[in-house]
């Protein structure tokens, strides 16, 4: 264990303190597939998984009450922000406001079934049951006999059905209802008909089947290594090593495909054609904690890269080089807006690692956090980003009160 890791988990949970507003953590959202820098309001959505289950992780490991008054308050936002029909307020990240969230409901509320134990509210069991019901009436086709990632469209996404398959199996073992069992492996098979065989990349699994058919040729990493710890559950739930198989070749497509500096590419197409950024900073913790839960050796200089981005806050920042994925010679310094931007939906997955590999009865210091400004770049425009426990702001050009669901300011892309 790095000798940092107790006073980074420290600085992390403090900052993550300072998202709070009424109703959850909020906060921009910084991401490949588009941002989220007007509404910064409560996020119900993926990032209660890592904070749900890296809190759940502390509290066993410490029994120290602050863990335990995390998760319920996290708890709490999600219980109070379910709607009539069972979904969550404001679940879909990067495109919020909205709901029907995937892969964020269901991760959201595995969050919530693995913490349930710790409350002892069983109410919690209702809510996370009413939600996983609601995503199988709404995502369930009936006549290709699976999930699908938008009612009415037939694509498949692998990674969002890993996730969802690894709650339904959690949630069939607290109801004793095998009905979930039947839908939870119809989804992680899904994984597996998308999965490649042989060649240069076997193990790997496309991102998305657009046709129900055929994969998309395209291989994230990041979102690889979240199909690995499903696989394992579902290869202990039906004892079947087929899938343990399935997750052991995801784990060498990953080694296969860490770069020098110990990062990942965005995209490694089928083609060989690579897209090398942005590079995950704070997302990088799901690939770590995949290679965690396999019981393999963690990359080491991966950790290290990790643990050295952390910004005086006690967040993590999200990337590196999201201007190259327009422009593919743009200078990395100063760092684009959204490489620095820390975001909740990150920053949970640092702390979901962070705590599965503290050891046990070992007590975290005093935070030690403190505002910072870094110099940034906003297209063309050379700006300056500081970040205090009150707000985020960019020079003028935009600012965004911690507190506040919506951020002012001029508009950040385009």
């Amino acid at each position: 264990m790095s000798n940092r890791l107790p006073q980074a988990l420290a600085n992390l949970d403090a900052w993550l303190q300072t998202m709070r507003q009424p109703g959850g953590y909020g906060g921009p959202v910084a991401h490949w597939w588009r941002d989220q820098f007007v509404y910064t309001g409560p996020g119900l959505d993926w990032r209660y998984e890592g904070i749900l289950i890296g809190y759940s992780e502390l509290w066993d490991k410490t029994h120290e009450v602050q863990w335990l008054v995390r998760i319920k308050q996290a708890a709490e936002d999600l219980k109070s922000g379910q709607l009539p029909d069972g979904s969550y307020r404001m679940s879909r990240f990067e495109q919020n406001p909205g709901t029907l969230g995937t892969p964020h409901e269901a991760a959201a509320s595995m969050g919530l079934l693995m913490a349930m134990d710790r409350t002892g509210d069983l109410t919690l069991l209702d809510t996370a049951r009413a939600n996983l019901d609601n995503l199988i009436h709404r995502l369930w086709d009936p006549t290709s006999h699976g999930f699908t990632d938008k009612p009415g469209v037939p694509g498949r996404v692998p990674n969002k059905l890993a996730t969802f398959s690894q709650a339904l199996c959690l949630l069939a073992r607290l109801t004793q209802d095998d009905q979930y069992l039947e839908y939870a492996k119809i989804a992680i098979d899904d994984v597996l008909r998308f999965q490649i065989d042989r060649g240069r990349f076997q193990g790997a699994v496309h991102q998305y089947a657009p046709d129900n058919q055929h994969g998309d040729h395209r291989l994230f990493p990041y979102y690889n290594a979240r199909c690995i710890e499903p696989l394992l559950t579902a290869s202990k739930v039906f004892s079947d090593s087929t899938y343990s198989q399935a997750a052991s070749e995801i784990t060498k497509f990953l080694r296969h495909t860490m770069a020098d500096d110990s990062s990942w590419p965005q995209i490694v197409y089928t083609s060989g054609r690579r897209m090398d950024y942005p590079k995950w900073l704070a997302g990088t913790a799901d690939i770590l904690y995949a290679f965690h839960r396999m019981g393999q050796p963690l990359p080491d200089r991966a950790l290290d890269r990790l643990l050295a981005s952390q910004l005086p806050s006690g967040a993590f920042p999200t990337a590196v080089g999201f201007n190259r994925k327009t422009h593919r010679h743009a200078p990395l310094d100063p760092p684009d807006y959204r490489d620095l931007m820390p975001v909740v939906g990150w920053n949970d997955k640092v702390l979901r690692l962070l705590a599965a590999l503290l050891p046990p009865e070992t007590t975290l210091p005093p935070p030690n956090v403190q505002s910072y400004s870094r110099p940034a770049r906003i297209a063309a425009k050379d700006t300056v980003f500081t970040e205090t426990n009150q707000m985020f702001q960019y020079d003028s050009h935009y600012a965004v009160s911690k507190s506040a669901p919506w951020a002012k300011g001029e508009r950040l892309w385009g």
